[in-house]
């Protein structure tokens, strides 16, 4: 008999502890269904009907969640063209975040811009604002030219990085003479 009032004790025990919460599980399958998820991405930007840019990356996370973003937090590789569609400059980094509301981007993890005059711009963060259309970082900067090497800490370029300016330049800097041009 005590048996028998043990087994039925367990069994009551087990089947009301197998129960859900209705609101819980719609919860979590609410915030599941709020990500989607892609592989090989391969995104073409365009305005006016002019290519402008080309993104790869191996993986996308986008949330639908507020605020939304799209994130990449397996690199990516961005080609920027000019009107004629020649190439204008290459940007990588291993993370990149898109915030949609802002419209803001930020890249960080070996973040390298090279454009067509083989400059190349080196450093852990770099972040892009298309209202102000500037990129900017606060983070320590490494550019590299033909002729110069900078370093420095702080950065803003418009968006092709023919103007650039680095906030706190740190070492040696060659100062081309002006007058040599004058002959």
């Amino acid at each position: 008999m005590i048996r028998r009032i043990i087994l039925l004790f367990i069994i009551a025990v087990s089947v009301s502890s197998c129960e859900n919460d209705i609101q819980a599980v719609m919860d979590f399958d609410s915030k599941k269904a709020a990500i989607e998820n892609g592989v090989d991405i391969t995104t073409i930007f365009s305005q006016g009907g002019k290519v402008n840019a080309k993104l790869l990356a191996p993986t996308m996370e986008r949330s639908l969640d507020k605020p939304s973003y799209v994130a990449f937090n397996n690199g990516l590789k961005v080609y920027m063209y000019n009107a004629s569609l020649g190439l204008e400059s290459t940007l990588s980094a291993k993370k990149g975040k898109y915030l949609e509301e802002e419209g803001n981007v930020y890249l960080s993890d070996s973040v390298v811009v090279i454009n067509k005059k083989g400059e190349r711009l080196d450093t852990k963060e770099l972040n892009w604002d298309p209202k102000k259309k500037i990129f900017y970082s606060t983070q320590e900067v490494f550019i590299k030219t033909p002729t110069d090497s900078l370093h420095g800490w702080g950065l803003e370029a418009n968006e092709d990085f023919s103007e650039r300016k680095i906030l706190k330049v740190s070492g040696p800097i060659t100062v081309q003479d002006s007058t040599a041009t004058l002959d």
